[in-house]
């Protein structure tokens, strides 16, 4: 075996793996991940960073401050919608394609290596049936040790 067969046959699988975890969490991740889940949903007031909602040209928290709000139940009997009843589930599209864009940088650098690893492997797999094997050859003691025998070519 050489060198390069060696590395080949190490940084392959682990080049290999690498590359297939990022791009499959990358291409595939979790379904519905853009959307904050609606167990959790958000209070209005954690997302007024984010956005405001205006209801007549005034924020719909001051609104729900001052009960000026109602709304039909399923009896057809009306009520007042308090600032617990409204909550905001929020896109987080933008963070999960910045984050898929990181996830595939990376994978940018495993496939780099991978290629890598897979050239070595190719390249030392090559060299290794290229190789001619050499003959024995006895040590030098073993050669003087023993005499050398000739024939004699009248004999047959």
């Amino acid at each position: 075996m050489n060198l390069l067969m060696i590395i080949g046959l190490v940084g392959t699988p682990i080049a290999g793996t690498q590359f297939g975890l990022d791009y499959g969490r990358a291409i595939w991740g979790a379904p519905q991940v853009e959307w904050t889940p609606i167990e959790m949903a958000l209070p209005l007031e954690q997302t007024s960073g984010n956005f405001q909602l205006l209801l007549d040209n005034e924020p719909l928290a001051d609104h729900l401050a001052r009960n000026s709000l109602t709304a039909l139940g399923s009896e057809g009997l009306a009520y007042f919608v308090t600032p617990e009843m409204v909550r905001v589930r929020l896109n987080n599209w933008p963070q999960i394609q910045a984050w898929k864009a990181q996830l595939l940088h990376m994978a940018v650098y495993s496939a780099l290596g991978l290629g890598v690893s897979l050239t070595c492997l190719i390249v030392g797999l090559v060299e290794f049936f290229r190789q001619t094997p050499e003959p024995r050859r006895r040590p030098p003691e073993a050669q003087a040790a023993r005499p050398v025998r000739r024939r004699d070519p009248s004999v047959f």
